[in-house]
């Protein structure tokens, strides 16, 4: 019987099931489908890991309510601070995997094994290829940072004064929460296909990548701090150091002389007699700078900025190269 004569008797025979994806989308996801379906696979456990921790959260501060907040956060690091830590070690590392195994396999494995001159020998050009091979994997990174980021967040709000005693600024809670934990991962993912683009070599990619995300790690941690403008509270040197507002964290201390020069908060602390030193020195009082809670989601909101602004020009630098470079 001819193909024809059998999709006459049954019309359903020669059809096959609809693709959500088609063409060139559908090629890049045939070709990164076992990377981009374990990142989605590792980022809705994970979820649901932190969905199930926020029920013991809430039950554990309803049952400390009446208790005092030294008590509760005795409590609290005593029976969900590991939890807290093994969940924000487990979103630091989701910048770095989407850099190391998305990003810097993404285009120096085509042109490893030379795929990349079959494609666009093809109907397909150079421009449509890499912007469907960045686009799509940045949505899985995207699809992956956001879901982890809004589920930690609805987490870690209710007890935003216990983690990490409070200390929001710190970079397990400041750069997994809001919107940086997306922007942190994008960023990776920019810097690993751009380097998969210059290096050519897949190993030497992913390895270059991993270097980056320590680097990068370290020099964030010295702009963190500079994204939002300190408030200042002073009072009498008698009176000793202004109580930190609730909620707030310590951004730095000094002693003020009467001319208004700044000291070292410890100056004359460990003399014999400091109120004498103090004396001499001239400190009248204390200066507390801090950063309010209040001022999180702007910091947060600016930094994130700034790495998207570098993660848009990154990848726009990776395709002009693609676009106008020999592969």
């Amino acid at each position: 019987m001819s193909t024809t004569v059998r999709q006459a008797a049954h019309p359903e025979a020669g059809k096959r099931p609809p693709r959500v994806m088609r063409g060139m989308a559908w090629l890049v996801w045939r070709q990164h489908r076992t990377a981009f379906v374990a990142c989605l696979l590792l980022a809705a456990a994970s979820c649901v890991n932190m969905l199930w921790q926020r029920g013991a959260t809430r039950d554990l501060l309803a049952r400390g309510a009446d208790g005092t907040a030294v008590d509760l956060l005795q409590l609290f690091q005593g029976s969900q601070n590991s939890a807290f830590q093994s969940a924000t070690w487990t979103l630091s590392m989701a910048p770095v995997v989407a850099g190391v195994f998305l990003g810097a396999p993404l285009i120096s494995g085509d042109r490893e094994r030379g795929t990349v001159k079959l494609v666009t020998t093809q109907s397909m050009t150079r421009g449509r290829w890499i912007l469907t091979k960045l686009g799509l994997a940045a949505l899985v990174t995207l699809v992956c940072s956001v879901a982890l980021s809004a589920v930690f967040t609805w987490w870690w709000e209710p007890a935003h004064r216990y983690v990490n005693s409070g200390q929001w600024d710190a970079a397990s809670v400041f750069d997994n929460t809001g919107p940086m934990l997306p922007a942190m991962a994008l960023l990776h993912f920019a810097v690993g296909a751009a380097l998969g683009m210059f290096v050519r070599r897949t190993v030497t990619a992913m390895v270059l990548t991993f270097g980056f995300a320590y680097a990068a790690d370290i020099l964030w941690d010295t702009v963190r701090h500079r994204l939002g403008t300190a408030r200042v509270l002073t009072s009498p040197v008698e009176a000793g150091p202004p109580p930190l507002p609730e909620g707030a964290v310590r951004h730095d201390e000094w002693t003020v002389d009467a001319h208004g020069g700044l000291h070292g908060f410890g100056t004359c602390f460990n003399e014999r007699t400091p109120e004498g030193c103090r004396a001499n020195e001239g400190i009248v009082a204390h200066r507390l700078e801090y950063f309010g809670y209040d001022q999180m989601n702007a910091m947060q909101w600016t930094g994130a900025a700034i790495l998207l602004a570098l993660a848009a020009a990154i990848l726009t630098l990776t395709v002009w190269w693609a676009r106008r470079r020999p592969l």
